[in-house]
Order: structure tokens, then C-alpha cells, then sequence
């Protein structure tokens, strides 16, 4: 038996049987398979994923992860986390979901959203990524658990792959097409281990497609500008779509008038596309359209929640990855990296008050679009429409606004500051103790205690 197949039989025997893992490390699995065979490696221990053209290679090594958590909810057990980028970009997807929830607190992504905390944590891992998974809270009751749930359960996470809306009977997305292994929906293969289960065993890292930094990569060119990345689809050069005609927006270059498009669609649901035949003005569509050729530049807009970036889901684009940390995978007390087979421990951790963090962030980016939140009737006033509008242009830049976008590191020194000092006046936030936290998923490092109230740390 070869070192590969010597490595996959030990791993195999340290999950059923207790052993320590192997020494000898898995090779990266070749992503340039179908996705069956992917999943067939990675599922029977043959390989783990990691960039090994990259440099990157496997071993025990820690990690710091952060996650933005309801008050109630420590910890990192069946849970999804992120590194500084991944987990800010996380945080600016769900800037604008106030005023949602507010409306439907059973939304998606309105889970916790009254009271939050951040949780910085250090966890030795083993290096051999895995198969990412979602992770979030069961939904329970209702005449409809899926979609309209009476409660989601924050005792009980569970992860999986398309697993954005568990209920009792398993695991669900808003994709309704069946899962085929081997599949990505921007997260990489996506894997389901049926006689295994390690994908609910390994540490799972993956750098998300929706919010890596913008690279002129995208399904439309990069001369359109941020406001056109997500959620519409170019023509082939040479056709047009025709259609009924709602409204016309004027620009003064080809970006500032596609900004103005994007923008005008993505606010009206019924829009579904765009044409423009002189590169400045630009005729907006509702209902069918028709392809004909013609030079010009064309755009359909995909229509639903997720789309034409109605959501800012995958706004901040500042790159990064996410991580899960299953409790499958997490080793029992006082037991090293090993032991039969767990891939993962928590060294430590330490909690902030997110109003405050995400406070640092807000006033570096209010002072970058000083001028347009200057504009607004009540310049501060974090809700209102005029400060989220100014907001969004200031961490996508706008043409049409005449904002460019801030850079990705005044975004993220300030955050981290925070976290890497307590005293306000060094740019820091006191350290917090969470709230009483119930049940076998909470965070094992931290006593519960009283709740600290987040009004202290408003800045």
C-alpha cells in the first residue's frame, strides 16, 4: 500500500476506532475532476482541500476566527466564521437588513439582529480543509417551518451543505434543483460524505466568489462599474433587447450612466433590463423583452431577492474566507489534535460589543463620502435612506456620485483595532461577557454572566 493509501486507511481507522490522525498529510484534491470524483477523494480521506500551487500545505497550525453572534449565542461549535475580510464582508451584507426585519422579523438573515456581539477566537486546527458547509439555526413551527418559521431554535445550529434553512426533517435552500456533489454555489465543491460524514468533521475554509475584490473577472465588463457586478447579465456583443420602456437615465460617460441604470433597476422589481445606443443615455425595461441585433450595450437583470443587489449580500468585496468549525469535528476536553480523529480545538476567546466595532468602521467610512453624507438632511442619522444610499456608494464607489471607492484597508485597520485594543482612545473596545447562553453549543472557555448594556459603547 502506497503513502497515499497508508494515509486514508489511518484516517479512516482514527474516526471509527480512536486512533491519532496520521502524520503524514493528505495531498490537495484535484479540483480539475467531476465532481463525483472530487467528493470521492475528499469523502475516503484520499485528499484534503488546500492550494498546494499556492504554497500552501497542510499541518496542525492556529487560526483566528471572528463572528458576528446574537448576544446569547458564544461559541463556535457548528458555526460559520471568517477571517477580518471574510467576516467584514459578512457584516456589510447585512448593513441594510434593519429596516427588513423590522418588517419580517422571520426573514432570512434576521436571526439575533437586536442585540450583537463580536467573538474573536483562536482555534488549533489540523490543516486539512474540508468541504464547506453552511451552518445556522433550526427553524421550528409555523404552519410553514421552512419559509415563514414561528421560531428558529439558537440552541440548536446545524450544518450542511445548502443548508440555509434547516428544519427537523433536514436541510434546505432557495435553490429548488436537486444536489448533485461536486457542486458550487460560489463556495467550492460542495461535498455530502453519506459513509463518512467528514464533511461534518473537518474544518472547513473557503474564500467566497461574491466577495472577493473586484478584478474585471465578472459576467459583465468592468468598464460598467460596481453597481452592474451582481445581478445582470450582458448580451453578446451585437445584440440589443427591446422592450417597454419605463423610464431614461442620462450620464456623462459610459460608467456614470450604466451606475445610474444599475441603480434605477435595482430599486424598481419589475425591472428587467437595460439598453444603451450612445454609451449616456440609457432606456430602462419592465416586463418582456426581445434580442435583435444592433450595436449597442444590453443588459437583462435577474429578478428575485438576491439579485440586482437589492440585498447588499456580497457588497463588500474586500476578499477574505469563511470557515466552519463542525462539532463533529471539535475534540473533547483536555484531548489533543488527533484524537479520534478530531480536527479542531478552541484555545481561547474574547468578546465586543459589535455597536462599537462596527462603529470604527462607520465613522472611517463617513469620513471618506464626507461630502455626500454632508447632503443628507440628517448627516449621521445611521438609518436613514440618504446615509445608506452615501454608504453604499462610499464602500463600492459610484461614477454617477462622483465617489470613489475607499480602499479595502480603511476599512479593516480600524476594525481590527478594536479588537486589538480596549481603550476607546486608542481606537479600541472594552471586552465584553456575553450574555447566559443555553445549551451543548455554547462557548466552553466562558462563564455566562450579566449582559453589559450596548448603549455604553455607542460611538
Amino acid at each position: 500500500m502506497g503513502p497515499r493509501g497508508a494515509a486514508a486507511a489511518a484516517a479512516s481507522l482514527a474516526a471509527g476506532v480512536g486512533l491519532l490522525l496520521p502524520a503524514a498529510a493528505l495531498p490537495p484534491c484535484d479540483v480539475t475532476k467531476s465532481g463525483d470524483d472530487i467528493c470521492d477523494d475528499f469523502c475516503s480521506y484520499r485528499c484534503s482541500f488546500y492550494n498546494h500551487t499556492a504554497g500552501e500545505r497542510p499541518g496542525p497550525r492556529n487560526i483566528t476566527l471572528y463572528r458576528l453572534t446574537p448576544a446569547n449565542v458564544t461559541g463556535i461549535r457548528n458555526k460559520n466564521t471568517g477571517d477580518p475580510n471574510g467576516d467584514v464582508g459578512y457584516w456589510l451584507g447585512k448593513k441594510n437588513t434593519s429596516l427588513m426585519c423590522a418588517q419580517e422579523p422571520s426573514a432570512f438573515g434576521c436571526f439575533g439582529t437586536d442585540q450583537m456581539i463580536y467573538g474573536r477566537f483562536t482555534v488549533e486546527v489540523d490543516g486539512e480543509w474540508g468541504s464547506y458547509t453552511e451552518c445556522n439555526p433550526l427553524q421550528l413551527g409555523g404552519d410553514d417551518p421552512l419559509l415563514k418559521p414561528a421560531w428558529k431554535d439558537s440552541r440548536r445550529f446545524v450544518c450542511g451543505t445548502s443548508c440555509l434553512l434547516p428544519t427537523e426533517d433536514g436541510c434546505h435552500s432557495f435553490d429548488p434543483s436537486p444536489y448533485k456533489n461536486g457542486s458550487s454555489g460560489g463556495w467550492g465543491p460542495e461535498c455530502r460524505c453519506d459513509g463518512t460524514s467528514r464533511e461534518l468533521r473537518a474544518v472547513a475554509r473557503v474564500a467566497p466568489e461574491f466577495l472577493r475584490e473586484p478584478d474585471g473577472q465578472g459576467i459583465v465588463p468592468a468598464s460598467w462599474g460596481a453597481q452592474c457586478e451582481a445581478g445582470y447579465r450582458a448580451l453578446p456583443r451585437g445584440w440589443c433587447l427591446h422592450g417597454r420602456a419605463y423610464e431614461e437615465v442620462k450620464g456623462w460617460s459610459l460608467e456614470s450612466a450604466l451606475s445610474l441604470a444599475c441603480d434605477a433597476c435595482r430599486v424598481n422589481p419589475n425591472c428587467t433590463g437595460w439598453t444603451t445606443w450612445d454609451d449616456r443615455t440609457v432606456k430602462l425595461f419592465q416586463g418582456r423583452m426581445w434580442p435583435f441585433p444592433g450595436r449597442c450595450r444590453s443588459a437583462g437583470a435577474e429578478l428575485g431577492p438576491w439579485n440586482k443587489q437589492k440585498s447588499w449580500f456580497g457588497v463588500g468585496k474586500l476578499g477574505g474566507h469563511w470557515f466552519t468549525t463542525p462539532v463533529g469535528g471539535e475534540c473533547p476536553k483536555g484531548k489533543p489534535l488527533g484524537h479520534a480523529g478530531c480536527t479542531w480545538r478552541e484555545v481561547a476567546s474574547v468578546y465586543k460589543n459589535a455597536t462599537c466595532v462596527d462603529g470604527r468602521v462607520d465613522r472611517s467610512v463617513e469620513a471618506w463620502g464626507a461630502a455626500c453624507f454632508r447632503r443628507c438632511p440628517s448627516p449621521l442619522n445611521r438609518t436613514s435612506d440618504c446615509y445608506m444610499d452615501c454608504y453604499r456608494d462610499v464602500i463600492m464607489g459610484n461614477a454617477a456620485t462622483n465617489i470613489t471607492r475607499i480602499p479595502s484597508d480603511r476599512i479593516l485597520r480600524p476594525w481590527i483595532r478594536a479588537f486589538s485594543e480596549e481603550h476607546p482612545r486608542r481606537g479600541g473596545c472594552p471586552v465584553i461577557t456575553p450574555r447566559a447562553c443555553d445549551g451543548d453549543q455554547c462557548d466552553p472557555l466562558v462563564p455566562s454572566g450579566p449582559w453589559l448594556d450596548e448603549s455604553t459603547f455607542v460611538v
